[in-house]
């Protein structure tokens, strides 16, 4: 005789057959989505306008994942709020890899120890790779009366007012780098001079300000419009090997080892993120790639996923306690 409980569970079997086979058929297309990846465009947020360093490193890995992916990887640029605009709109898209974001040392390492509130968690994100890694100079104009790092420290006291300096905004490396040296160098007050572009090496040139702390500059440099005194960077950079580092000058603890990334919203699936890597990884290997980054003073990082996300977190844990001491926060 049959139990209640057993007619009640084979009235249940067909639906039980019918939930695993639809459960299969979605695995099976979901798998199937996965594996032809990309089978329609795929979008790079970048956190900056147009022109820039990062620019034109994306547009460089953008076109190698294009051909060896055989989709477009077309740039959407939304700068603004130091990265926070651009991260925030790729964090809350669909995890289905259309939709990726050139992670930035701001954004991934930096914003979460300067500002209250954000749109966004840069821990979650899924990180795919690194193009590259780019470090600061410390740059005047040619004719400037500073010749070392120690002129500039002393010529800063000595002036009541801050000698100024200049940023790409508030919140960024280039900002974050120069506090630093602020704080380590004793000097009193600098005056901060954000700017949204390459005015700002404009104004330099012109001496409405003083000196910056910047990696994009360095081109001006090797054209003779500016000089550097020191560069960031823990060793001498490769393409600049006749530029002290600040260690050199006394300030081992003035390093930076900025970075341009890549990495799509939560949850992405691995399968994605891995293709996405390996071609990523193909790119900074190849030696003509490699020569041009390095010309445009951007080291080329082949990582792996679980590299790259060491590589970012220690930066972070590096940078979180420095900011917290300068008591640097924004709205």
């Amino acid at each position: 005789m049959l139990a209640l409980s057993d007619i009640f569970n084979q009235q249940k079997r067909p639906w039980r057959i019918l939930t695993i086979f639809l459960s299969a058929l979605i695995y099976s297309s979901y798998s199937t989505a996965q594996s032809d990846y990309p089978n329609r465009p795929v979008k790079i947020v970048v956190p900056f306008g147009a022109g820039g360093m990062s620019d034109g490193l994306t547009r460089l890995f953008a076109k190698e994942l294009s051909n060896k992916l055989g989709q477009p990887f077309v740039l959407d640029f939304k700068p603004g709020a130091a990265t926070n605009i651009g991260a925030a709109a790729v964090f809350n898209s669909p995890s289905d890899g259309y939709t990726l974001f050139v992670s930035t040392m701001a954004s991934n390492a930096l914003n979460k120890w300067t500002y209250k509130k954000l749109a966004f968690d840069p821990d979650a994100f899924s990180n795919v790779g690194i193009m590259g890694v780019v470090t600061s100079f410390v740059v005047v104009r040619p004719e400037s009366p500073f010749k070392s790092v120690e002129d500039l420290i002393r010529a800063a006291k000595a002036n009541p007012q801050g000698l100024s300096y200049g940023t790409h905004g508030a919140g960024g490396p280039n900002h974050m780098i120069t506090e630093l040296f602020r704080s380590q160098s004793g000097i009193q007050q600098l005056v901060h001079v954000p700017y949204k572009g390459p005015e700002s090496h404009v104004d330099l040139m012109a001496g409405r300000i003083d000196f910056m702390i910047d990696g994009a500059a360095i081109n001006l440099v090797q054209s003779g419009k500016l000089r550097a005194i020191a560069v960031t960077y823990p060793r001498r950079w490769p393409t600049q090997p006749n530029i002290p580092t600040m260690a050199e000058q006394g300030y081992p603890q003035v390093t930076l080892s900025a970075f341009f990334g890549l990495c799509a919203p939560p949850n992405t699936p691995a399968s994605i993120l891995e293709k996405l890597n390996a071609v990523m990884r193909d790119v900074a290997r190849n030696p003509d790639i490699e020569k041009a980054l390095l010309s445009t003073n951007i080291m080329p990082m082949a990582a792996t996923r679980q590299e790259t996300t060491d590589f970012i977190k220690q930066q972070s844990e590096k940078w979180g306690p420095i900011l917290k001491s300068l008591n640097i926060s924004f709205d």
